[in-house]
Order: structure tokens, then sequence, then C-alpha cells
């Protein structure tokens, strides 16, 4: 069960990431690369402390293989002074349950993150809504776990809105309110019994549809406009790439890169040590 609840959040804060992430990626164009090899698609599937092992996340691995296995760690220590970049790929190895760890942990972490920019929406946008919540943070946590939950479900959408377009945000605030007192004047016809009532409550919710249906149409001009924009950067990237293309066919372009490339493959790494 845990583990089926951890793969969730998971997926749900990388489609998260990954929807922001496409968001930014369209603010410039993208940059032409002088090095073909760099266009490989593996080299951008793993997290940087996966792919790259920075000084930091090697000290952060080495002190947990420490304690786990001090004879791994005695042997990588060997070896990182020996051949460092042979060290490198086997901590990748030996630091499985480490790197695991740092997974977890940056997770965790844009999960509190985001949690906490929620609870700050919530008090600029629903403060009743906030106080509740809020009040139930120390005196009952699975009461406040449930809460928040129901919480997100009911104005998730509209935080995530408000997050990368306020405008939007605003739009579908005030629609939410609106429904709500659609639904609040129907069922007030329904029951009551007075003709000049119903004529007065009848003009209010001939009001407030109008003005869900102007709201609506401003819904659809916002996401007209960011499509527009979208095409717009898609295009750059069309015209980008079919420069890209036309410049690597050229067979001094290609030659090269591939005498680059060899010799990247192919030369001596391990640095001589001097001391």
């Amino acid at each position: 069960m845990q583990s089926r609840r951890l793969a969730a959040l998971f997926g749900a804060v990388a489609l998260v990431g990954g929807l922001a992430g496409m968001g930014l990626a369209t603010n410039e164009p993208r940059q032409t690369k002088e090095n073909i090899w760099q266009d490989e698609p593996t080299e951008s599937r793993q997290t940087w402390w996966r792919r790259d092992l920075t000084d930091d996340a090697v000290n952060k691995i080495m002190e947990g293989l420490r304690k786990r296995d001090p004879a791994k760690a005695r042997e990588l220590e060997k070896l990182k002074a020996k051949d460092p970049e042979r060290f490198k790929a086997e901590l990748r190895e030996a630091g499985q349950p480490e790197l695991d760890q740092m997974t977890l942990g940056y997770w965790e972490a844009r999960r509190q993150k985001r949690s906490a920019e929620f609870v700050d929406w919530l008090k600029a946008n629903y403060p009743r809504q906030e106080q509740e919540l809020t009040a139930l943070k120390d005196k009952d946590p699975k009461l406040y776990i449930t809460s928040f939950e129901h919480l997100m479900d009911e104005y998730g959408a509209i935080f995530e809105a408000a997050r990368s377009n306020p405008e939007l945000g605003t739009v579908l605030k005030e629609d939410r309110e609106l429904r709500q007192r659609v639904g609040e004047l129907c069922r007030r016809l329904r029951s009551e019994k007075s003709d000049a009532k119903k004529q007065e409550l009848g003009a209010e919710l001939q009001e407030v549809t109008a003005r869900r249906y102007d709201l609506i149409v401003r819904r659809k001009e916002i996401a007209y406009e960011q499509f527009l924009k979208r095409l717009e950067e898609l295009q750059k990237q069309v015209i980008q790439s079919k420069d890209d293309i036309a410049k690597y066919k050229d067979q001094k372009v290609k030659q090269e890169n591939v005498r680059q490339r060899v010799q990247a493959l192919t030369e001596n790494k391990v640095k001589f040590k001097w001391d």
C-alpha cells in the first residue's frame, strides 16, 4: 500500500514538474548545439546526481556506504585515487541505496514545497478554509492530512492554473463561485411559492448565467493565447531544427564531429597524480 502511494505521489509530482518544465522550455528558442552528440536522448533521462555525480553527491554516497559496507567503501576510496572514472562507474552500482534515498529526498522536498505554496495560496484566496486547516495541524495530524487532500481536490485546479497564469486562476475562481450561486438560485426557485420572488430570483439567475458565459469565453481566449504562443515557439524550433539538419549534413562538419567523438571516446581520461 505504501509503495503504491509513493508511486502515485511521484507520478503526480513528475507530471506537474513536466508540465511546468514544458512551459519554461518555450520561453526561449532552442539554442543550436555545437556538439551533435549532446542530442543523444539518454543524457536527459536521469536526475543530475545520477548523471553527473557531483562532489557533494559522491560524498553523500560514500558516507552512507561507509556505514553500510565499510569494506566496499575502502575499496572504492583506493580506486578513486587510481582511476576516477572507473570509481564513479562503480560507485553508481554500489551506491544504489544512497542514490534511491537521494531521489526520495528530492521528491519529498518538492512535495513539501508545493504543499506550503498551496496553503499560502489558500490563505490569500480562501482564508476561512486555511484557518480551519491550520488549526488541525497540531490538534489532529491525521484529520489535517484528510482535510488537506480534500481542499486540494476542491481547489487544486485553480491553484495550479494561478501558478502559471494568474488571470486564468482569477477567472476559474470567480467561475466556481458563480456555479455555486447558480445551484443555490435553482434550488430556491424550485421551492419558492411567491411569483414576485420567483421573478426576482429568475432575474438574478439570468445575470449570473450571463456573467458565467463571459468567463467561459475569456477562459477560451486565454487558452487560445497560450496555444498561439506555443505555436510561435514551435515555429521557431522548426526553423532552428531545419538549420541544424542542414549544418550537420555538411560533410566537413560530419568529419570534424566524428573525429572529435572518436578522440573523446579513446583518449586516456586518467590524470597523472603527482601527490
